[in-house]
């Protein structure tokens, strides 16, 4: 527990007060968790949830309790261990189970060659001899190569989708496309929903841009018709903010759920469909706070802003809105089929279900996916008149360089994650939790620990990453009586409430909108506030009636 609050300290003292980047914070947390945490505790992490306890023994026979979630109890080569405090002191038997039994008692594994003292296996661990052997060798391996496993592990898991993100972000701004996609919304609902439309397409370009690039983007909008109104333009900011910022902690590739989901084992698809459907009440919440907040409170437009003045790009310079929104409905379609083929389809007899099989789990992986949404981004920049290949290099070169700190800064926070983990905290907080701390009670507990790293700290996504690294053992250890992806909707909820002047989002709103300290506050605090609670009040009940297990 020392290592993890070291690490915590490293991370908060050095973006708050020493003013470090997150990567470099994060990368030095991370060398002195692991040079802290021994080598038994790493041992112990490692073979969490694998072994089985041996509560009787005849001669072929061993009576198992405590059967862990990843045990497998499969037939092969195990080992009886005798813990020891020193991985070195370690004391193994080598047995081969020929079958498990399930038994009113619990689990009898079959032995193939009796036991020469089967009473001395009483108390003892089974496990297999392949995750014994590589608990050992984590155990033994370096703390700086623990660290750079832990950061390759990450890149592999997500890197390839945070840049194929960037691109599809960078090419939808500079075609155009994402302004198609703002008018279009905003035509077909009429200028008395202006908000709406301004709520709508934020949510939409949230999801493959970032929420500080969306908000640069529909500022000037929303300046355009308060200027052309003389009224409402902090319903206009908050409109903005009300559908790009839960899209931002909620659904991916935005690098915070994208992690996330990594680290629990959910897919790409569910995340993306769980977050928009938790999303929408959080959404809904916070326009009605908009509309009140409207007529409570009046902030006129303090801020010139020439791009505000400058008349919209003629129609026919922009693509069309089919082939705009292409880069963001495509990826999302396909994560989305995947989903639900392995959901409710994959089972169907047909003849043309094995090649429908093959080609959904093909266009669906996540990394192809996204990669078809890069092309098709890359397609409405190179379609816009007078632009070069040279141009189109030039734009991608500049999407995965702002893509990768974002990727170093993730990948870091996953090997943070990684080396709270092998300090074991995960048993130790659940041994320490009441007995009815279960299924709600491990959402509330991942959504205040994501809460309080998010207002001591101010950055949403590094809350998250933070955040899985405690919530992930303590899940494992209790166990979940409903589908992980819940649990990960309720970490990136908690990422949402009480942001202050720590975070740099607060600072861009306040200074691109000519909001003072108090109007921000009063303003953008209270809405992400109200939005991340009732965001996961819905988490909540969706969990308890649809549990999907």
């Amino acid at each position: 527990m020392f290592a993890i609050v070291l690490g915590m300290l490293i991370v908060v003292c050095g973006v708050l007060f020493l003013r470090l980047h997150a990567f470099l914070a994060l990368f030095f947390a991370t060398l002195v968790v692991a040079a802290a945490t021994t080598a038994h505790c790493v041992y112990d992490s490692a073979i969490d949830n694998q072994t089985a306890q041996v509560a009787a023994a005849s001669n072929q026979q061993l009576e198992l309790i405590g059967v862990g979630d990843q045990f497998g109890a499969k037939p092969g080569a195990y080992y009886l261990v005798r813990d020891d405090d020193d991985i070195a002191k370690l004391e193994t038997t080598s047995v081969w189970v020929e079958k498990f039994e399930a038994t009113d008692n619990g689990t009898t594994a079959i032995l193939r060659d009796g036991l020469s003292d089967s009473g001395s296996s009483i108390g003892t661990l089974l496990i297999s001899q392949t995750a014994y052997d590589k608990a050992v060798q984590l155990a033994k391996t370096s703390p700086t190569n623990r660290v750079a496993n832990a950061l390759g592990d990450t890149f592999g898991k997500i890197g390839v989708l945070i840049a194929m993100a960037s691109i599809i972000g960078q090419c939808l701004l500079q075609s155009g496309a994402a302004e198609r996609i703002v008018q279009s919304i905003r035509e077909s609902l009429g200028e008395k929903w202006t908000a709406l439309a301004f709520v709508i397409s934020s949510f939409i370009l949230a999801i493959p841009v970032f929420f500080d690039t969306v908000f640069f983007l529909m500022l000037p909008l929303a300046q355009a018709m308060a200027q052309r109104t003389g009224r409402d333009y902090l319903k206009y900011v908050m409109s903005i903010i009300v559908g790009g910022t839960l899209a931002h902690s909620l659904v991916p590739p935005t690098p915070g759920p994208l992690f996330v989901a990594s680290e629990l084992n959910v897919s790409i698809g569910a995340m993306a469909i769980g977050g928009i459907a938790v999303g929408v009440w959080g959404v809904i919440a916070g326009y009605f706070y908009m509309i009140w907040a409207n007529r409570r409170w009046i902030i006129p437009l303090r801020v010139h802003n020439s791009s505000a003045d400058a008349a919209p790009t003629q129609a026919s310079q922009l693509p069309s809105f089919g082939l705009s929104i292409l880069p963001v409905v495509v990826p999302i379609f396909l994560l989305a089929m995947k989903t639900v083929n392995q959901t409710w389809m994959s089972d169907l007899s047909s003849p043309l279900m094995p090649i429908w099989n093959t080609a959904i789990s093909f266009l669906g992986d996540k990394n192809v996916a996204l990669s078809l949404g890069a092309v098709l981004a890359m397609l409405t920049l190179i379609l816009k008149p007078d632009m070069t290949w040279v141009e189109l290099g030039k734009s991608v070169q500049k999407a995965l360089g702002e893509g990768g700190v974002v990727i170093l800064i993730t990948c870091a926070g996953g090997a943070f994650g990684e080396m709270i983990r092998q300090t074991n905290v995960g048993a130790s907080i659940a041994d320490s939790l009441p007995a009815s701390v279960s299924g709600t009670g491990l959402l509330a507990m991942a959504f205040f620990v994501t809460m309080i790293i998010r207002v001591i700290q101010g950055s949403a996504t590094v809350a998250m990453i933070a955040a899985i690294g405690i919530v992930v053992p303590v899940a494992t250890q209790i166990g979940l009586p409903f589908h992980p992806v819940y649990l990960a909707l309720a970490i990136g909820c908690g990422s949402k409430p009480l942001p202050w002047m720590n975070d740099s989002g607060f600072w861009v709103i306040s200074r691109m909108s000519g909001f003072t300290e108090q109007e921000t506050l009063k303003t953008f605090s209270v809405l992400l506030t109200i939005m991340g609670f009732v965001s996961f009040l819905a988490t909540v009940v969706c969990a308890l009636c649809f549990p999907l297990v």
